[in-house]
């Protein structure tokens, strides 16, 4: 066969291929540019979706090559790049609706570490190289504040910075004697005084609460302990109730605080539950020769505050904000979102770079049923109002994405009120279900869980094997959930 007669069959043969396939690639290098017959290939794999919206086309850039005008104003995936391949590989699986990649390796440990609460570390951790850096300076080159106090409101990430530095940045050689104690599964002090005493080889059974706090204080003057303290305001007053599992960054009023019950300065929200608690933390930033104590939390104790309201001198407090631009794009890109650095900025800027409210934008990106992958499918969003609005209307978005089963499925999570382990999450998925339905949904359970935590709705401990949320995703998660639902959930 001639090659004269060959190139209409082969033109006809591609576009019946184009025209019954749900997504074509283009594979870019400098021979396809510059081949006509490539030109035409692309103009008929596009004539169906001009636009570009159903993400029929997805343009790979192999080589270094300079790429005609109406392919560049797409989305491209590029390969050029041999330090990028796995942010490409992944745009590129996401982009053809592809099963996400297997999870990354897990995470290092320290054998000999006190990790009492593993954190249930979201995927793709990225940037925050600032605020680690500060957190390594207070460490090793800070006598002088033994406690830090890192502040922020829900959803900045103040535990996922805190453990990912932890593990990745803390040595085990200078620090040997580490406790990870988190208030969120373990709001009691007393207890946190007895396991860490016991780590660091003091039995406490025959002491009193205030000697066990004195014996730790006597123990940290010994080089290489460090304490850190996670989600200290759950030992707060202000988040001392039953529902805190479900509480905003407002404290709930509390009957007996102040006049109607109202919170602020003078109705003692900030006092810890615990006097042996407020002994503590004072004797730790007052008293000479402390080593280091790390504290996350959303309010500040008042008990390590002056009568004047200042902080007390061996204590420094440092506010966690916004994630930068740059480590914004950078996390987008590893969750497999295509687009410029600009586009991605210009997406994020309405949340105010709020770490949970980005993660779930791409989470709600990178699922688009239209442009799967493609930041420009953050316009169908509404940023109108103001930013607390718009970070609520994002985690509605996500939650109204997901399928009516994984709606309900979630809400019944919401009802744990802390981390659960897998069998826990499985018989609540079964539960109040029909014999008929309970076979389907128990088959599709996996692979719902897979995409709770890829949309970013669900954490998961790979060492411990046990699934969380976020405070304000579990706030509203259990909101959406019936009367009656409730009940039977948490019975």
């Amino acid at each position: 066969m001639s090659i004269q007669t060959s190139i209409p069959d082969y033109l006809t043969i591609f576009k019946t291929l184009s025209k019954h396939s749900r997504h074509t690639v283009l594979v870019l290098t400098p021979a396809w540019v510059e081949s006509e017959w490539t030109l035409y290939e692309s103009l008929l794999t596009r004539t169906s979706d001009p636009a570009g919206l159903q993400r029929r086309t997805v343009p790979l850039r192999l080589q270094p090559c300079e790429l005609p005008e109406f392919i560049s104003m797409l989305t491209w995936v590029d390969f050029t790049r041999p330090d990028r391949l796995d942010i490409a590989w992944t745009q590129l699986l996401t982009a053809l609706g592809a099963p996400p990649l297997p999870e990354a390796p897990e995470e290092p440990t320290r054998a000999e570490w006190c990790l009492k609460h593993p954190y249930p570390m979201p995927p793709n951790f990225t940037g925050r190289a600032a605020e680690r850096e500060m957190l390594s300076q207070w460490l090793e080159a800070d006598p002088a504040h033994p406690l830090l106090v890192l502040r922020a409101l829900g959803g900045f990430g103040k535990s996922a910075l805190t453990w990912h530095w932890l593990l990745y940045d803390v040595d085990p050689a200078r620090w040997p004697r580490v406790v990870w104690w988190s208030f969120y599964d373990e709001p009691n002090f007393d207890s946190f005084l007895q396991e860490t005493l016991a780590y660091l080889g003091v039995d406490p059974r025959n002491l009193g609460p205030r000697q066990q706090a004195d014996a730790l204080l006597r123990l940290l003057h010994q080089p290489g302990i460090l304490l850190i303290l996670d989600g200290f305001e759950r030992a707060l007053r202000a988040y001392s109730g039953m529902d805190t599992a479900y509480q905003g960054d407002l404290p709930l009023p509390r009957p007996g605080l102040g006049e109607g019950g109202g919170w602020g300065e003078g109705e003692g929200q900030r006092d810890c539950l615990s006097p042996t608690a407020d002994h503590f933390l004072r004797s730790v930033a007052c008293l000479p020769g402390m080593r280091k104590v790390l504290m996350t939390t959303r309010l500040r104790p008042r008990a390590l505050e002056t009568h004047g309201g200042d902080l007390l001198q061996g204590c420094r407090e440092e506010e966690l904000t916004q994630m930068q631009p740059a480590d914004a794009v950078a996390f987008f890109r590893a969750q497999g979102v295509r687009g410029s650095r600009a586009e991605i900025e210009r997406a994020c800027q309405p949340y105010g770079y709020h770490p949970l409210s980005l993660r779930l934008l791409a989470g709600l990106v990178a699922r688009d049923p239209q442009q799967p992958g493609d930041i420009a499918a953050a316009r169908h969003l509404d940023v109108s109002g103001d930013l607390v609005q718009r970070r609520h209307h994002v985690l509605a978005q996500a939650y109204d994405s997901l399928t009516p089963a994984r709606q309900k499925l979630l809400s019944r999570m919401a009802c744990f009120r802390g981390a659960v382990a897998y069998d826990a999450l499985r018989a609540v998925a079964k539960q109040t279900l029909r014999v008929s339905e309970t076979l389907r949904v128990l088959a599709d359970f996996d692979a719902d869980v897979r995409d709770l935590v890829a949309r970013g709705l669900l954490h998961h401990d790979r060492q411990t094997h046990r699934y969380d949320l976020h405070p304000i995703v579990r706030r509203y998660a259990y909101d959406r959930l019936g009367g009656a639902e409730r009940e039977a959930a948490h019975g």
